[in-house]
């Protein structure tokens, strides 16, 4: 009886440790509005408020190169995102991307 007790609060735990998880990344993901795709360079252009994970604070319209193509292909100029940026080889890529 007292193994189920343990197994029970162990997936309990990991249940709340995967919420906690799940709630951070959502808050740190900036947002913004896709206004061009340029699937042959890779890239998007995107018109977005602050972006935690750069410390920027303000908003404007900026490209990114995307850290898979197939990120292209799930928005279209107009679509609301969520998502993450990250310096990867020396330019700003797109790693986390949500459509809202």
């Amino acid at each position: 009886m007292e193994n189920q007790t343990m197994k029970r609060t162990l997936a309990a735990a990991a249940l709340t440790i995967l919420a906690a998880t799940s709630a951070y990344a959502q808050a740190t993901l900036a947002e913004g509005e896709v206004t061009k795709i340029d699937a042959k360079q890779g890239k998007m252009t995107v018109r977005h408020g602050p972006i935690p994970s750069l410390d920027m604070t303000d908003g404007m319209t900026m490209v990114f190169r995307v850290k898979e193509d197939a990120m292209l292909e799930q928005v279209k100029s107009g679509d609301k995102i969520a998502f993450d940026v990250e310096r990867i080889n020396g330019a700003l890529t797109i790693t986390v991307l949500e459509k809202q």
